[in-house]
């Protein structure tokens, strides 16, 4: 949790500084008296009154049931942050399909569809977004007005900041500025980022990483990915590319991926680097579910699982070696097949990795879909939504 500022170095960045510390932790607690906040972040009673009452005002904030008596007997009056104010839009898109998910302001989904991608152009996705999102207002009776933004994630480098779409190599394209091409077309705020970045995101803001300064977040499924979050802000670099660690040589001169280069951790551990493997024992298989379904069946493809455990557990030991974190998560759609490789994965991370680092080390499985990954994005776009609004109200 961080303190509110008291510094002298300008008293608007000071007050815009403690609003946003009030906000993420009235947040964290659910529901937290006005006592315990001034205590928690060494504020005044008056100044927290002061911030409390202009959210209070703006509706993000309201005066939930009392909380337990204190020593004198009087009930403190809990705060919570009313996350139904307004809604935002959450879109995954990848090279088949596009995911839009409604979501409150806690990244609670009230709604969502998926669709085959009908053109991988940026300006045709722009469309079919616009499309998809005004049919969910339309079919919940939400106001457009109620909407105050939109994430979304996709594969691939956006440039933080400008947050162009530098390149991918799934949809084959560099240098294209997404984020107005969507705002043009949809009318609303958006961010863009990577789509693993924004899951890392939302698993700060409101998921398993909200107690943890510092975590990783590894996905695996249609590719391998990798969010980063140190001191509770995730990492992307300066050129946006940080964690494209299914791209880090696992094996030179080994399979073909993607991207064009050989032995690539995720020409090997990606759903379709595991259903090449499982094709050459039978070559029918045809989705990865159907793979699964076999591994419970026949014992080639259950070690076949095993071999990707041993490699995701190389893989593993390194990220642990590098970052030393307390958390990692594993999700993405490939955590379907937990129950074959996780064991074995979580073995060879402990045995490989230097000394007691491993030791204390938390995992956790978290099994995502595309819905999931919209969620992920929507979670951005509330975020940014509440960090704007600490600094507009009372600013």
């Amino acid at each position: 949790m961080s303190r509110a500022t008291h510094s002298s170095s300008g008293r608007d960045a000071i007050r815009t500084l403690n609003r946003r510390a009030v906000l993420s932790a009235i947040h964290q607690h659910g529901q937290v008296s006005r006592i315990d906040l001034a205590a928690e972040l060494e504020l005044s009673p008056s100044a927290l009154t002061i911030i409390t009452s202009e959210f209070i005002e703006a509706g993000l904030v309201f005066e939930a049931h009392t909380g337990s008596s204190t020593s004198v007997g009087r009930k403190p009056i809990l705060l919570e942050i009313n996350y139904d104010q307004a809604f935002v839009i959450g879109v995954k898109v990848s090279n088949s399909y596009i995911t839009t998910a409604l979501t409150n302001l806690n990244a609670s989904v009230v709604a969502w569809s998926t669709e085959p991608v009908k053109e991988l152009k940026p300006e045709a996705i722009a469309q079919q977004i616009d499309v998809a999102y005004k049919q969910l207002l339309k079919s919940h009776k939400i106001p457009l007005e109620k909407v105050v933004g939109l994430g979304l994630g996709l594969p691939g480098i956006v440039e933080p900041g400008s947050e162009y779409y530098r390149y991918s190599a799934l949809f084959g394209w560099r240098d294209v500025p997404l984020k107005q091409v969507l705002e043009t077309q949809l009318g609303l705020p958006v961010l863009v980022d990577n789509d693993v970045n924004a899951l890392a995101a939302a698993e700060a803001w409101f998921g398993s990483g909200q107690n943890h300064d510092s975590f990783l977040v590894l996905t695996l499924g249609r590719g391998v990915g990798l969010g980063i979050v140190m001191n509770g802000q995730v990492y992307r670099g300066p050129k946006g590319g940080a964690g494209e660690f299914g791209h880090v040589t696992l094996f030179p001169e080994g399979e073909l991926c993607s991207c064009g280069k050989r032995g690539c951790i995720e020409a090997y551990l990606a759903d379709e680097a595991l259903l090449r493997d499982a094709r050459k024992l039978h070559p029918d298989i045809k989705t990865p579910d159907e793979l699964i379904h076999l591994a419970r069946e026949i014992p080639e493809i259950r070690e076949m699982f095993e071999v990707a455990g041993e490699r995701l557990g190389f893989a593993l030991s390194s990220l642990v070696n590098i970052f030393a974190p307390s958390l990692i998560i594993l999700s993405g759609e490939g955590m379907r097949a937990k129950e074959f490789m996780v064991p074995k994965a979580l073995d060879v991370m402990k045995a490989q990795s230097f000394g007691d680092l491993a030791k204390d080390l938390e995992v956790k499985i978290e099994v995502w879909g595309d819905d999931a990954w919209a969620r992920g994005a929507a979670g951005l776009a509330a975020s940014r939504y509440l960090h704007e609004t600490a600094v507009v109200t009372g600013g």
